[in-house]
């Protein structure tokens, strides 16, 4: 049996997964995983030059060089198109976008899974009509996320930390200021919040906490069983 390609792409640079990621115990073990970065073979100075946010623009955070870097939602979004393509030229039976920021259509030919519709809507339906805190990386994306969770008809306390274990004592922080905030669980609006963050946030908000990484990563799962199943 051919074995399934899973094409998993970053808007920052490769690698997107590490050895051990928490991602990885949620995929099925026996499909290949192909890794795209839309800021592969450009410099720090290219990046910052070219592709950093400008007025009015949209924020997103990926990780470049080493470093987490800001870029402009629509100036990233030709070059995450190309990758898409570079994917399905390569074989991939299905690409996952490793980023829950809000995009334009994509053209695709494979399934195309986008973190933030999941993410979304999995945390309206959990919280029926009730508060929920929203944990992004950047302050500049609090205005905007705001205004996205409204649209999915939730009603969010945005606030915002890194999600870098050399950053865990702010995120500690901030999650202990949701403690008492009446909301009824937290969500991580990042793809790089981990399991470890998890914890962190839960023991200091006594709240449960969605992390999106996992859960993108069992929709994921489904799709490609019903890939294999299509094939027998």
């Amino acid at each position: 049996m051919k074995k399934r390609k899973l094409a998993i792409l970053s808007i920052g640079q490769r690698p997107c997964l590490k050895e051990n990621d928490d991602m990885l115990t949620r995929l099925p073990e026996d499909i290949e995983i192909m890794q795209y970065g839309a800021l592969d073979g450009l410099t720090l100075e290219e990046i910052e030059r070219d592709y950093a946010p400008g007025p009015g623009d949209g924020v997103l955070v990926g990780g470049a060089c080493g470093v987490g870097v800001r870029l402009g939602e629509e100036k990233i979004v030709p070059r995450l198109q190309q990758r898409i393509f570079d994917a399905e030229q390569d074989g991939a039976d299905a690409v996952l976008l490793q980023c829950t920021g809000e995009f334009p259509h994509f053209e695709h030919h494979v399934p195309l899974i986008l973190p933030q519709l999941i993410l979304n809507s999995t945390a309206a339906q959990l919280a029926d009509g009730g508060k929920i805190a929203v944990i992004l990386p950047d302050p500049d994306q609090v205005e905007d996320g705001i205004k996205r969770w409204k649209a999915a008809g939730v009603d969010p306390i945005v606030v915002s930390s890194y999600p870098s274990m050399d950053q865990i004592d702010h995120l500690e922080q901030v999650a202990s200021s949701l403690r008492d905030s009446g909301a009824q669980f937290i969500c991580f609006d990042c793809m790089g919040f981990t399991q470890r963050m998890k914890t962190v946030a839960e023991r200091a908000s006594g709240l449960p906490v969605l992390v999106p990484r996992t859960l993108v990563s069992a929709v994921t799962a489904e799709i490609l069983s019903s890939i294999e199943r299509t094939r027998s």
